[in-house]
């Protein structure tokens, strides 16, 4: 239920935000990335309730996935949104509960 509630919370920013500027409200204040963090949660969730190892295995093979596709969508947003994101970026952790490294903040 976390998992819902969070890509819930995710979508309904996304939605209030205006197309000019970077999600950086609700969700967003917390992690860059809530929308792939809470399908993480759901994947995790769903395996340990049906005990299913097959979503277990799928919720890694996600999250290996969307570690590179953040990576890509963050110089998107760069070329896009320009220092408006950097700063999001800068004060705002990848995932969250993980501090950021200095490689990080210079990407």
């Amino acid at each position: 239920m976390i998992g819902i509630i969070f890509v819930t919370m995710a979508l309904l920013a996304f939605a209030a935000t205006s197309k000019d500027r970077p999600v950086t409200k609700g969700v967003y204040q917390i992690s860059r990335n809530p929308m792939y963090l809470g399908m993480l949660m759901l994947f995790i969730g769903v395996g340990i309730v049906c005990v299913s190892w097959v979503f277990l295995i799928s919720a890694v093979v996600v999250t290996l996935f969307m570690r590179k596709v953040a990576v890509y969508e963050e110089a998107i947003c760069i070329g896009k949104y320009g220092n408006a994101y950097v700063e999001y970026r800068n004060k705002t952790p990848k995932w969250i509960g993980i501090p950021k490294s200095e490689k990080e903040s210079n990407i």
